[in-house]
């Protein structure tokens, strides 16, 4: 038996232990092969047993008072010392991790191979011309340390003093044995001088297709009874990003559009009749019932409407391994792309052209949404993750 130990972005809430979920449901599950673990806080640890996914039996983030604090020495501290206690718990033959940039210490540094979950934002392709260097990675947003690892090296001298081959290990971080891109080649373009690119698996998008629970049900269709006769637009920031989309809102309200959204605002309550919010939402489904999505353009959100061949929008929020997604997407012509206010004040003039286009059918390659719907369904068939791990081991 393989023992694989899973370790997720400690502070990525759902977005960094997606990927890891999906892939144990597809390919690890009911496979005796493999003693699939996942090193995940208490909170998450209840949730993910309950479905029978094994953890890790160790506390782990009891409380968010660490995380809270933004001492990055003593996260960093944390982070290894229960990751080492994590590994001599489990003594994984293989460690597959999603932004979890301490794990070299416990994977390379004891001949581990690391399997990584790398997005474009890790090998950027999009034209320089387009590349705005006010923009940060999304990991520099929110309670993060890591950045000081990855993305500054001036940063550095904020860790705790270890010896140089340990930190030789943390900067290795972006070099794992193995590399699984959660898309498709057309749209995560690889560099053509990349290093080792056979290193390189796509597995197509790692994202759940959810629908909704009985009482959401209940409440959607008593919403949608409502408003049968408008057409339907949902918006989205994810679970991190602020940036603010009121104003759109009361912008597709006033043009007798309803709204679904996971964005709270007073103008919902103002306009309610026409506002469905909801803190979580179950994407693929809100966006099949959806006749236009306006996203910020995450990993896992930006492939739900190529899926349910939706037109789309992508918001700025200025991280540029979103906004090169969003650049890549509108290049291919299926989705349009809002920048964000600060980067251009002509922002809302870019967004009313857009919303012209999509009620004037113009928004979108129809046959472009049907190649790239293909190419997922190809890519996922096609993908054995068996001979990743034979990749990873031999």
């Amino acid at each position: 038996m393989i023992n694989i130990l899973n370790i997720p972005y400690f502070a990525g809430g759902l977005s960094h232990l997606i990927p890891l979920y999906v892939l144990h449901h597809r390919y690890f599950r009911n496979n005796v092969k493999y003693n699939n673990q996942f090193l995940v806080g208490n909170n998450l640890q209840t949730l993910l047993k309950i479905q029978n996914v094994n953890c890790v039996s160790m506390d782990y983030f009891d409380n968010d008072e660490l995380i809270k604090s933004k001492d990055y020495f003593k996260l960093t501290e944390y982070l290894v010392e229960k990751e080492k206690e994590a590994y001599n718990i489990v003594k994984p033959s293989l460690i597959i991790e999603d932004t979890s940039f301490t794990s070299p210490l416990i994977a390379e540094k004891n001949h581990i191979p690391r399997i990584s979950i790398q997005r474009t934002g890790f090998f950027r392709t999009i034209d320089k011309s387009y590349r705005n260097n006010n923009h940060v990675h999304s990991i520099m947003k929110g309670n993060n340390f890591e950045k000081a690892v990855i993305f500054s090296d001036s940063k550095i001298k904020e860790l705790p003093k270890y010896n140089n081959s340990d930190l030789y290990f943390f900067q290795q971080y972006l070099k794992p044995k193995v590399k699984i891109i959660p898309g498709i080649p057309t749209i995560e373009c690889l560099p053509e001088n990349i290093e080792k690119k056979e290193s390189y698996f796509y597995c197509g998008p790692l994202i759940i297709m959810d629908r909704p629970s009985k009482n959401l049900s209940e409440r959607l269709s008593v919403f949608l009874q409502s408003n049968k006769e408008k057409p339907i637009v949902f918006i989205t920031t994810g679970t991190v990003d602020m940036t603010p989309v009121e104003k759109f809102i009361e912008y597709f309200v006033k043009r007798n559009y309803a709204v679904i959204t996971t964005c709270n605002y007073e103008i919902n309550n103002t306009y309610k009749q026409q506002v469905f919010y909801n803190k979580l939402l179950p994407l693929n489904y809100i966006c099949g019932i959806s006749n236009l999505v306006i996203h910020q353009c995450g990993s896992g959100m930006y492939h739900y409407p190529i899926i349910n061949k939706v037109p789309s929008l992508t918001l700025g929020t200025q991280c540029y391994d979103r906004e090169d997604i969003a650049i890549r997407l509108q290049e291919l012509g299926v989705s349009g792309h809002i920048p964000h206010p600060a980067d251009n004040a002509d922002y809302w003039s870019v967004f009313v052209n857009m919303v012209h286009k999509f009620e004037t059918k113009t928004l979108t390659n129809r046959d472009m949404i049907d190649k790239l719907h293909a190419e997922i369904n190809t890519t996922m068939s096609n993908f054995e993750m068996n001979e990743v791990i034979e990749y990873a081991l031999s």
